[in-house]
């Protein structure tokens, strides 16, 4: 029978009948050769691993073989292991992580929303894409084209593990309608100020003086829009002013007039509106005067443009109700 001996990586000979000791000089050896010539090796690790050379000599001769151990101690581990959301901005870098560990080194391959797949040697660089030596990917110029699942994946001799990176490109809104001047709104019409809006998912608000429906001159100023993402925000700022609004008295008469003999009475009524209403009065005879003509006499009455009724020289026979008419709206005043 050959004698059978064994050379270690850092060079020592080893035989069944010379044993090494572990580095740690414990009671088990670490490297036994058996009598049929096998190696055992005991609590591998990894400096265990290297080239092997078995010897086999007798009288007639002798002969070698190589054996190369490569130890794996650690199947890959993502340092963080959970799916990930990245967001970021048009035109910007974006680093998409991937780091892990593993004995040997795990290999990191990333495969992006197109299918496509970038492996290999860390380093590797494109046009717009480079593979760090961390595992690390990143995106240069991003764009909303670039948006998606990307796809990290972490491979050795003894394992295989993968996650998932979502890259979200997001764009400032832009608001598309810009009205010329000012907006024109008629009392009590519904007005519609359009905000239309051009980016990822904005959320639209309304800062405005009023409600939506203008129903009083006070809805009339700025109403200004805001479209805003997590890019930033755009804002729009639209002018209105009420051109029409209902006729309201601003002075008026009372509900009881008492008259004197030669001395003038003067039934006010005052209103405003838009555009200018106009203003009839009704005598106890049933005749009209309306604002719509000039100041003009009738009999003892006057009236004026604004709408005040004077009756110059009060008599008996003006006694009697005057109602004042103005749009759909009357108001009653009685003379005695």
């Amino acid at each position: 029978m050959p004698e059978i001996s064994w050379g270690l990586p850092d060079g020592t000979l080893v035989n069944s009948g010379l044993q090494a000791d572990g580095a740690e000089g414990d009671q088990f050896k670490q490297y036994t050769v058996f009598n049929n010539g096998t190696l055992y090796l005991n609590k591998v690790g990894s400096d265990e691993e290297g080239d092997y050379t078995c010897y086999a000599e007798n009288k007639l001769g002798k002969d070698k073989m190589h054996v190369h151990i490569s130890v794996v101690t650690a199947v890959p581990i993502f340092n963080n292991p959970f799916n990930e959301r990245v967001v970021t901005r048009v035109g910007r870098t974006a680093v998409l992580n991937c780091s892990a560990d593993g004995q040997p080194m795990p290999e990191i391959i990333w495969t992006l929303p197109n299918q496509t797949r970038f492996s290999g040697t860390p380093g590797f660089k494109g046009s717009r894409y480079h593979l760090g030596t961390d595992g690390t990917f990143a995106i240069y110029n991003s764009s909303i084209e670039d948006t998606g699942k990307y796809r990290c994946a972490a491979k050795n001799k003894v394992g295989y593990i993968e996650k998932l990176v979502i890259f979200e490109v997001i764009q400032k809104p832009y608001i598309l309608t810009r009205p010329k001047g000012i907006i024109q709104g008629i009392s009590g019409q519904s007005l519609f100020l359009h905000c239309l809006t051009d980016g990822i998912q904005p959320s639209i608000s309304w800062t405005m003086p009023g409600g939506f429906v203008l129903t009083v001159i006070h809805d009339r100023g700025n109403y200004v829009c805001r479209a805003k993402n997590d890019a930033g925000e755009a804002v729009l700022s639209v002018p209105v002013v009420i051109i029409a609004y209902p006729p309201r008295i601003t002075n008026g008469p009372p509900p009881t007039v008492r008259g004197v003999a030669g001395v003038p009475v003067y039934l006010n009524c005052v209103a405003d509106g838009i555009p200018t209403p106009e203003i009839t009065w009704e005598l106890p005879d049933r005749s009209i005067l309306s604002t719509t003509g000039k100041e003009r006499p009738v009999s003892s009455e006057l009236l004026h443009a604004q709408g005040t009724l004077i009756i110059r020289n009060p008599t008996r026979a003006h006694s009697g109700n005057y109602n004042m008419l103005f749009g759909r709206k009357t108001k009653n005043c009685e003379m005695y």
